[in-house]
């Protein structure tokens, strides 16, 4: 299975561990630390992780798909990279076929109303869409964990 090149500097998408198993292609999550089923929306996610740790977020400091209580539904995060405990970055990760939409946002926003971390990223590695939850305005870039 071939996966599409994402919209994240060279260097990210290399750092993205990849093996061929009897059960077919398997990427691996340095946050659960083991190997999983290498689907479009995994590839994303695992590249979100790389380019957080590059901007300074260690993996220690981030989870994928913890549970959170919307409503009276629980659901699961794509990640949440926090600084001294406290949420700062939610990212959902779409495969790179979906388009994102009012929907996507309106999904995080939701997700967000639990976790209330200061920045939304939403992505599909193709396109990437940020949000800036303390100011209530789009924003062009992600902070460095240094700057928050």
């Amino acid at each position: 299975m071939g996966f599409p090149t994402l919209l994240f500097p060279s260097e990210i998408a290399s750092a993205v561990e990849l093996r061929e198993t009897t059960k077919g292609m398997e990427i691996w999550d340095p946050i659960r630390k083991k190997w999983l089923i290498a689907v479009p929306e995994e590839w994303v996610r695992q590249h979100c992780i790389i380019y957080l740790e590059a901007l300074g977020f260690p993996k220690s400091n981030m989870t994928t798909e913890a549970g959170i209580q919307t409503g009276f539904k629980q659901k699961r995060t794509d990640i949440v990279a926090t600084k001294a405990g406290k949420p700062i970055i939610l990212v959902e990760c779409k495969a790179p076929a979906v388009k994102l939409s009012q929907a996507t946002f309106n999904q995080a926003f939701n997700y967000n109303q639990s976790v209330d971390a200061a920045y939304l990223w939403l992505t599909n590695g193709k396109q990437h869409l940020y949000w800036d939850c303390t100011a209530n305005t789009p924003c062009h870039s992600l902070p460095l964990a240094e700057s928050v």
